[in-house]
């Protein structure tokens, strides 16, 4: 986790920064400097959960009870167990067994605030949203993934009037989540027989709760637009499930808030048109995968009604979302 700790570091320094009005036109090369620094490092081995130590009964008689009307409470053990299997490479476990539960849970209003508070808690640790995230692309994703896809319902349920996440919460919530999307490389849609990764729509849906929340300050949520962008931009392996549509919605909900918004992704649109020029010195698949991203997310603005007139103008007037 030592690289982990070096990122988390150096954005922590650049949030106080940009708080205290330090920084602002500099933002994104400094953000730049940090992810370019970001080494890939040998594959280790991933200890994924021992899907045979019942949690597939757990499932199923939570399931029946939830169906039979009998499911009052949920022990904390229960609940835990449940979430040491978000990343289980079954897909009947993760995503249509643990997802599909626990959300039906919490339409029930079975869990107490102490609970949430408790899965809270355990989603944004190192352990869930950074184990192997250095590494070559691997089955370590769907535990980040879907610790953050648990992060947005549960901020979601707290924005919505059950208020169980504080403030000290709230901004560990943000170092993490800047930190994560600072590294994570793992762009894969639907894996295959395991199921949904989908680690850059679960970054758009944590971001557009945030994007929200008025407990949070202006200048977190330029850092989490920056560092969204300046990582953007350098994947090399495609989004295509539908993620910059996702993640449109989200810039489009954010620059609607507020002019300071739509002025920084003015700013952070321009930069990027600049670059294009070194990105196409050297013609190969990462370069092409990089442009045609590119090109899906400015699309995606452009083509979403909720878009300010400002930044449409700016794209279409360019033509900057073709080449």
């Amino acid at each position: 986790m030592k690289e982990v700790e070096e990122v988390r570091s150096k954005l922590q320094e650049l949030r106080v920064k940009l708080q205290s009005g330090q920084i602002y036109q500099s933002l994104l090369p400094e953000i730049d400097k940090i992810i370019t620094s970001i080494t890939v490092t040998k594959p280790t081995e991933i200890n994924l959960p021992d899907d045979k130590d019942g949690i597939r009964e757990l499932i199923q008689s939570l399931r029946d009870q939830l169906n039979d009307h009998k499911l009052e409470e949920i022990s904390d053990d229960d609940l835990l167990h449940l979430f040491q299997h978000i990343g289980s490479t079954d897909l009947l476990i993760r995503d249509k067994g643990v997802y599909f539960l626990f959300s039906d849970i919490l339409q029930q209003q079975i869990t107490s605030k102490k609970q949430l508070k408790l899965v809270f808690d355990h989603l944004i640790q190192d352990q869930s949203l950074f184990e192997h995230i250095t590494e070559p692309q691997n089955d370590g994703i769907f535990k980040r993934s879907f610790s953050l896809m648990f992060l947005s319902t549960l901020l979601y349920i707290d924005r919505a009037g059950s208020h169980f996440i504080d403030d000290e919460s709230k901004n560990t919530l943000v170092d993490q989540l800047v930190t994560y999307i600072a590294m994570e490389t793992d762009t894969r849609g639907y894996a295959g027989k395991k199921g949904w990764a989908h680690a850059y729509t679960h970054i758009g849906n944590v971001l557009d709760e945030l994007a929200v929340d008025d407990s949070l300050v202006r200048a977190d949520k330029i850092l989490m637009l920056a560092v969204l962008l300046a990582r953007y931009k350098r994947l090399t392996t495609p989004l295509i499930f539908g993620e910059p549509e996702r993640l449109g919605s989200y810039v489009a909900d954010l620059t609607n808030q507020n002019k300071l918004y739509s002025d920084f992704l003015l700013l952070a649109l321009k930069n990027w048109r600049h670059e294009l020029v070194s990105i196409q010195t050297k013609e190969d698949e990462q370069m092409w995968t990089r442009l045609y991203n590119r090109q899906r997310l400015l699309q995606a603005l452009v083509l979403n009604p909720e878009m300010p007139k400002e930044i449409n103008d700016y794209l279409n007037e360019e033509n900057d979302f073709r080449f």
